[in-house]
This record gives C-alpha cells, structure tokens and sequence, in this order.
C-alpha cells in the first residue's frame, strides 16, 4: 500500500517559561486561545476530509491522545458542513474474553489486532462502503463478551462513518477496499515540554499524565498501577499502532498548552499518595513531580465542556 502520510501537523505553544507567563497573566485568555487554536484545526482537517468525498474516517492514535473527543469534534465539524456522521468504537469488535489470545507472561492480550473480530470489522466496512449500511455488535464491558443485539447504522448519500480504535489504521481491516472511499487520521501528543532548551516532559509522559488522571477518575486505578502497566501499553503501541502512522492522510497533534497546568494539582495528589516504589516506578514518579511542580496552577473550572482536556478529568461534552 502506498503512503500518503503527512507529517505536518499544528504547533502549540510548548516552552515551560511562555506557558507559565500566560497562566499567570490571563488563564481564562490561555485556556480560551487555546481551545480555539485546537478547534480551528479539527474544522479545517473536517473540510479536507469532506472534500475527498470519502465515506469512512479512520482514526487512531496511541493512548490518551484524545482519540474519542476528537473523533466527536471532527463529527460535528463534519455536520456543519452539512455531512451526517455516523460514530463507531472497534472497542465494540472486542472478543469474548475466553477467546482472547495470551501474553508470554499468560495474561490475555487485549492489545493484540487478534483481540478483535476481524472478520466482522471487514464485514462492517464492506457494508458501508458498498451499501452505506451495517449492522455493528455491541460490547458488554461489564461481562466481557459481546452483546447478542447489534446497531443498525445507516449513512446518506453523503454520510460519513467516523471508526476509531487503536488498530483503526492497520490496513488488515480496508483491504479489500477502495482507497478513495477512506481518509486515516492519526493524532497524539506531538511535542515535548522544554524548560529553556532542556526537555522538561517527553510528549509520552505528557499522556503518560493524562492516563494516569482519567484511569484514577473513570476506571478507578492507583497511578502506581497505571504506571506498572505502562511499559505494556508502549510496548503496543510500538508494535500496532505506531508500524502504521505512516499511512495516515492527516496527523492531529493534541497538545494544549494549559493542560499541565488543570493536570498538575489531581496528579501531584496522585503520586503523593502513592506507596513506597523502588526502581523506575520510583524515578519516574519523582521526575513528573519535579516537572508537575514547576507550572503555574490553572484551574479546571475555567475548561468549557468541549475542552480535549476534559476526556481526562470529567465534566465534558462527550464523557
């Protein structure tokens, strides 16, 4: 498969001394640009997806990119371009938990492409690129397996289905398809935080920070639990996410220049609160304090509901 990857993305402010400056000076003029500047950005790429006139949007990046609120922002960008948009979770193609393939350390795999049921996720793209229908499982996350009803999806002449999911880009699941029916969209955090010119926070400890915040507040996870399974997580991420960003047609960089500073107060809670660790667990825990230390408080209260960053500490649009 040919790439058409795009490695230009938008910039956001990103040096420790100028976001601290705004914080301090205007938070509400901070939080306020800096929403617009993200916002501009995902209705311009809506324009440019609409104009390819394709009918299924492939998003994915790694974790705690923001993928579900963006993928909500370009839908509704989409449908004031007079698009109606259709959403789907690949969460919703999991397997049965008894049938999801192993780890070497015998733990089930749920990052694996192999936890998914490829051949309903085919099937379900089919579907729509040829009849602009499909029938799409549900998931019971409580038991771990699929529900036995489905959704009925059904997209006009000029509808548009948004999928999103961590193996939304492997071309496993459009191969059969064509490739003017499909725009892929990859988005993470794209750049660090710089204290002056030294590397304050790398841009997979800023998400390491907004995963750590939403699993404590939406999955009730102890940060040190999220932080012993990080390794795992990037781990998945090299290995099926990342091997395919290539193909993607557009890159979203969610970077926001106050979030540190919302992050910085339930997060510092957090590893304050956290038991006695040795080893890496314990140097890292130490470094994101040291960091989280160093920006200027801004307060949360200040987030409208449509702000990426309320994926991560609740009270959003799309939460």
């Amino acid at each position: 498969m040919s790439s058409s990857y795009s490695p230009e993305y938008v910039h956001f402010t990103n040096n420790l001394a100028d976001i601290n400056r705004m914080a301090q000076k205007n938070p509400e003029k901070l939080v306020l640009h800096t929403d617009k500047h993200f916002h501009d950005s995902i209705c311009k790429l809506a324009k440019k997806v609409a104009a390819r006139g394709c009918q299924v949007v492939l998003l994915s990046g790694p974790s705690s990119s923001g993928k579900t609120t963006t993928a909500h922002f370009l839908a509704d960008a989409l449908n004031q371009l007079g698009h109606q948009t259709e959403m789907i979770s690949l969460d919703d193609f999991y397997r049965a938990e008894e049938e999801t393939p192993y780890r070497a350390d015998g733990q089930h795999d749920f990052e694996c492409l192999e936890a998914l049921r490829l051949d309903c996720i085919q099937q379900c793209l089919h579907d729509l690129v040829t009849s602009g229908s499909c029938n799409v499982p549900l998931f019971d996350f409580v038991h771990h397996r699929p529900q036995p009803q489905f959704r009925h999806l059904n997209l006009k002449k000029n509808g548009i289905a948004i999928i999103e999911g961590i193996h939304a880009l492997n071309p496993v699941l459009t191969a059969e398809l064509p490739h003017n029916q499909i725009t892929r969209i990859y988005i993470s955090v794209k750049q660090n935080i710089y204290n002056g010119t030294e590397e304050l926070l790398s841009a997979q400890e800023v998400r390491m920070i907004r995963r750590m915040v939403r699993d404590y507040n939406f999955r009730s996870t102890t940060p040190e639990s999220t932080l012993k399974m990080w390794n795992s997580v990037v781990e998945g991420e090299r290995k099926y996410i990342k091997p395919f960003k290539r193909m993607a047609d557009f890159t979203v960089n969610s970077l926001h220049a106050y979030e540190l500073g919302v992050l910085r107060g339930p997060a510092l809670m957090l590893l304050h609160n956290v038991e006695e660790s040795t080893g890496w667990i314990a140097e890292e825990m130490r470094k994101l304090s040291f960091a989280l230390m160093l920006f200027t408080p801004v307060s949360a209260s200040l987030l409208p509901p449509t702000s990426l960053i309320r994926e991560f500490i609740g009270g959003g649009l799309y939460n």
